[in-house]
């Protein structure tokens, strides 16, 4: 028996743009969609939103999020549906860009580990390295080669380091700026490599405390949207140590979206459904399309949660 069942509201794609609109849901798939310029102005249908870096999942699908990633440094079974594998955010980091990361945590890079991973029939999605480590060039290479994401971060590569890890393979940049060299005059090192080159998806934790705003505008303007990852670094309470040094996020899915919204909702669909999807091969996800999954994240039009659908069904906490 099939179900079949309609949505209304603002329709935000990421490509087709943002309009008044039915959207028809048969089955866990979008039929159809269509546009009804007399229709309500809300609630906001947004792609559900995928995260590529979350630590602490409890709460996620509050926040209008249909797919994640477990950030880790080991192999782990992650239970979650939602879960879609891991981010091993290391071992293989520079102990001098360790940010919040423990320095007992961190290790060489060891190429037996690099194809446990490999063999772990697509359990591993993404791999945060420091590509100045040696045999780190080797790991890219075996990373991609296996459909992994190879991601740069907790680094102080100089910029030639990090091309020879894009001609490697390597396609994400883990929250640029942070955990990186700064950007300087005469030593560009990781972050203006990383923004200039189109090969590379950048992950943007956009909370509004990782980066300044103007520095959230100018990685915007730069790369585009279409290169933008929203990501959270979610983390359990407190995000923060006593001296405000940051331990991660504590903000996530819609809240991201609603800072970045200001560079136009499709765009904020994109940087938080369609470029993640991409990313990670989910051809299904990351647009209100005829085909596609019946993932959405439904928002007020303050962009405060008020459902999250997955296959058409509504996430309960």
């Amino acid at each position: 028996m099939r179900r079949r069942h309609t949505l209304e509201g603002l329709v935000v794609d990421p490509i087709d743009g943002a309009f008044r609109g039915a959207v028809v849901v048969e089955d866990g798939r979008i039929a159809a969609v269509e546009r009804t310029p007399h229709g309500p102005p809300e609630p906001l249908l947004f792609p559900g939103f995928l995260d590529l870096h979350v630590y602490e999942p409890d709460g996620v699908r509050d926040r209008g999020v249909t797919g994640y990633l477990l950030a880790t440094r080991r192999l782990v079974e992650p239970e979650d549906p939602l879960c879609l594998g891991l981010h091993l955010e290391g071992p293989f980091l520079n102990p001098d860009a360790a940010g919040a990361i423990p320095l007992e945590e961190i290790t060489a890079v060891d190429l037996g580990a690099v194809e446990e991973w490999a063999a772990s029939s697509g359990l591993v999605r993404l791999v945060t390295l420091a590509p100045e480590l040696p045999r780190a060039l080797d790991a890219v290479e075996r990373l991609a080669a296996a459909g992994i994401v190879a991601g740069l971060g907790h680094s102080r590569a100089n910029a030639l380091t990090v091309r020879a890890a894009l001609d490697a393979g390597a396609r994400f940049a883990t929250h640029i700026w942070n955990a990186m060299s700064p950007l300087r005059a005469r030593s560009t090192g990781p972050v203006l490599a990383l923004l200039l080159d189109e090969r590379v998806t950048l992950g943007l934790i956009a909370d509004g405390r990782h980066l300044h705003p103007d520095i959230e505008e100018l990685t915007v303007r730069v790369a585009g949207p279409a290169r933008i990852a929203l990501t959270s670094d979610l983390v359990a309470l407190p995000a923060h140590r006593p001296d405000g040094s940051l331990l991660g996020g504590d903000r996530a899915g819609a809240a991201l979206v609603a800072r970045m919204a200001r560079f136009g909702l499709p765009e904020a669909a994109a940087m938080a459904s369609l470029v993640p999807a991409r990313l990670l091969g989910l051809g299904d996800r990351g647009r209100i399309a005829p085909g596609y999954r019946a993932d959405f994240a439904v928002l007020a039009s303050d962009f405060r949660p008020q459902a999250t659908l997955l296959a058409g069904r509504e996430l309960l906490s």
